[in-house]
């Protein structure tokens, strides 16, 4: 896992979304908005937040609320890692402020699969609920009926926020959260978002591998053919380049990507007698990582010819 420190927020997590979510974009503007919010909020607890990208969809919280059971961001948070498989890109985000008009802050990345099971094991209880009105604020347990009312004393209602039974374990849970995220190693984003786009394409093609294994029988119309789709979140995202990668990764030597008559979408087919046992092909290194190793490998040999020339004088 990695930080990336002093970057500018929006833009890097619209990069990571379109590396991983294919459909329901659009919530990256709800995104936008709680962003916009906590950056322009003096309160403190505002400026960290938890952010996801899933193949539908994205989510941002305050990362005190995650910490709070039974809240809607602990209960979401939790969600994608309990009852889906979905890919999850996960980060916390803290802003520092606004540079030029960009929202500035720094991003580290979380291991969701890891995340998602501290956060249910430290999240702490939260039995009360703080309602804010234009002219006041008053509160209520949790378990009773949260309405948007006005107040007829207080005037209009504006927000409402769940306060933790011991506030001073929060506090403290939060301090810890980001001593933790201090220890990471800061990386090179741009290197980030092309080990994501790597990532979105090896984890598609190992779940066509598990999805050829699990057939019984060959499932083609005709029943000559093992076939699965490719997923649509994947093709909203992939480029021609991308999908002739996935097809490289692919082990089978009867492969090939096809429209199947009567059905939506482009499907990966294999010969029925194909061997459908082995597992994806090793990922060829990108280009960058290439050119990376090969400059690491030449510098001792140019180190070797400048000190052999310098005994030569």
């Amino acid at each position: 896992m990695q930080k990336f420190e002093n970057v500018d927020i929006l833009a890097c997590l619209d990069a990571v979304m379109k590396q991983n979510t294919g459909f329901y974009q659009s919530d990256f503007e709800i995104d936008k908005k709680i962003i916009h919010e906590a950056a322009a909020s003096p309160n403190r607890e505002d400026k960290t937040l938890l952010w996801l990208s899933r193949p539908s969809g994205t989510h941002c919280f305050r990362e005190r609320d995650v910490f709070l059971k039974d809240t809607r961001p602990y209960n979401t948070w939790k969600f994608h890692g309990e009852q889906t498989r979905d890919r999850i890109l996960a980060y916390a985000v803290e802003l520092t402020g606004i540079e030029n008009g960009k929202i500035k802050g720094n991003l580290y990345e979380l291991d969701y699969a890891a995340h998602f099971r501290h956060v249910r094991e430290q999240a702490l209880p939260a039995d009360t609920v703080t309602l804010f009105y234009e002219r006041g604020e008053r509160s209520q347990p949790t378990n009773r009926y949260l309405g948007g009312s006005p107040d007829p004393q207080y005037g209009a209602f504006l927000r409402f926020e769940v306060q933790p039974n011991v506030p001073e374990a929060l506090r403290d849970l939060l301090q810890e959260e980001r001593r933790s995220r201090d220890k990471l190693t800061p990386g090179d984003f741009k290197a980030h978002i092309a080990a994501l786009r790597d990532g979105l394409i090896e984890a598609e093609a190992r779940r066509i591998v598990a999805e050829m294994k699990r057939q019984y029988s060959p499932n083609s119309p005709n029943k000559t053919h093992y076939m699965t789709e490719l997923a649509p979140a994947f093709m909203m995202l992939a480029s021609s380049r991308d999908v002739d990668r996935l097809f490289s990764l692919l082990p089978y030597k009867s492969l090939t990507f096809s429209k199947i008559e009567g059905r939506h979408g482009i499907y990966a087919l294999i010969d029925k007698n194909e061997n459908r046992d082995r597992d994806i092909r090793k990922p060829r290194p990108s280009i960058r990582a290439q050119l990376a190793a090969d400059k690491k490998k030449a510098a001792p040999k140019r180190a070797a010819k400048t000190k052999h020339h310098e005994m030569e004088v």
